[in-house]
C-alpha cells in the first residue's frame, strides 16, 4: 500500500520541495495537502481543481487577480464559488482549452456577467503512447508533447493574448488536470512578463499538489483510454508525472525552434507595439 508523502505534522515541518518531488502514486497526507493548498498562490474555491494566480506565482512579473489557472470546474458551480469567481476574482474570461470530448463529458459552468471562449484547436492531438517515457525519457517525451501543444492550440493561445493586449479584464484559463495545455498557456504569459525559467518551471510543478484532490480521478480517466493500460505498462509512471524539468524542456525547445516564447508568439501575429501592450498590462502599467 502507498504511504503518503507527508506525514501529520506542524506546519513549519512541511517541506514544499519535498512534497513537489513525491511520485504520483504516493498521496499527500491530508493535513500538509491542506496547508499548501491554502497558501499562494493557492486558491481554496470548492468546485475548481487546481486553482492558481498567476500573480501571486510571480508578483513580481505580473499583477495578481489578472491571469488565473485552474484544471476542470464544476458545472454547475456552487453558488459562493461563481460569487467568488465573478465579484472577488473579477473573472471576465472562462477560457477552455478542452477538447470537444472532454466538454461533452463535464460541460463548462455558465456564469452571468462572464464570457466563455473555446477556440477549436488545430488538429487532433497524437493519440497517447507511453514509448519515450520510461526511465530518463520523460522530460523529452514531454518535450515532444508540449511541442505539439504549442501547434494545435495556436488559436486559443493567440485569443487569450488578444484578450490580454486590449485590457478586457481577468482571465481564467483551465484544461481537465490544468497541468498540460493550462501549464504551456502560462509558461507563455509568464515569459512574456520576464520571468526567468525557473519561476515558470516551479510554477509548472505547483501541479503535483494542486492536483491532489482530483489524482484518482485524473488516473482512472487516463486508463479509461485503453483497458489495456494499467500500472504495469512501460512509461505510463514516468507519463503521470510533474516534474519542473519537463517544463525546462519545452522551454528550451522553444528557443531552438523559435528563438524563444516571444518568437512564437510573433508567429501568432503578433507585433511589437502588441508585445509591449501585453507586457504593460502583465505588470499592471498605469493602474491607478
Amino acid at each position: 500500500m502507498a504511504t503518503s508523502a507527508v506525514e501529520d505534522g506542524p506546519a513549519l515541518a512541511y517541506n514544499l520541495a519535498d512534497v513537489l518531488e513525491t511520485d504520483m502514486t504516493i498521496p499527500i497526507a491530508g493535513p500538509a495537502l491542506t496547508y499548501f493548498l491554502s497558501q499562494a498562490p493557492f486558491l481554496p474555491i470548492p468546485g475548481i481543481l487546481n486553482l492558481r494566480d498567476l500573480g501571486l506565482s510571480a508578483p513580481s512579473y505580473i499583477r495578481p487577480n489578472l491571469l488565473f489557472r485552474s484544471g476542470a470546474l464544476a458545472s454547475p458551480l456552487p453558488l459562493s464559488s461563481s460569487i467568488s469567481l465573478k465579484d472577488t476574482l473579477g473573472v471576465k474570461l472562462l477560457l477552455d482549452l478542452r477538447s470537444e470530448r472532454e466538454i461533452a463529458r463535464a460541460p463548462e459552468p455558465i456564469l452571468d456577467g462572464v464570457e466563455n471562449l473555446w477556440v477549436q484547436s488545430e488538429r487532433a492531438p497524437t493519440p497517447i503512447s507511453f514509448q519515450g517515457f520510461e526511465g530518463k525519457g520523460a522530460k523529452e517525451g514531454y518535450t515532444r508533447m508540449y511541442e505539439e501543444v504549442l501547434e494545435i492550440h495556436k488559436g486559443s493561445f493567440g485569443r487569450a493574448l488578444e484578450w490580454v493586449r486590449d485590457g478586457r479584464g481577468a482571465v481564467l484559463f483551465h484544461c481537465s488536470a490544468g497541468k498540460d495545455r493550462t501549464g504551456v498557456l502560462a509558461a507563455i504569459f509568464l515569459a512574456l512578463a520576464g520571468a526567468p525559467k525557473d519561476i515558470i518551471a516551479h510554477d509548472y510543478a505547483l501541479s503535483r499538489i494542486g492536483i491532489e484532490p482530483g489524482r484518482e480521478a485524473l488516473i482512472q480517466m487516463l486508463r479509461a483510454l485503453n483497458k489495456e493500460w494499467s500500472e504495469e505498462t512501460p512509461g505510463i509512471r514516468e507519463y503521470s508525472q510533474v516534474k519542473a524539468e519537463f517544463m525546462e524542456g519545452m522551454l528550451e525547445m522553444m528557443n531552438v525552434k523559435y528563438g524563444g516564447v516571444e518568437g512564437y508568439v510573433r508567429g501568432l501575429g503578433f507585433g511589437d507595439e502588441d508585445l509591449v501592450k501585453i507586457r504593460g498590462v502583465l505588470k499592471g502599467e498605469g493602474e491607478t
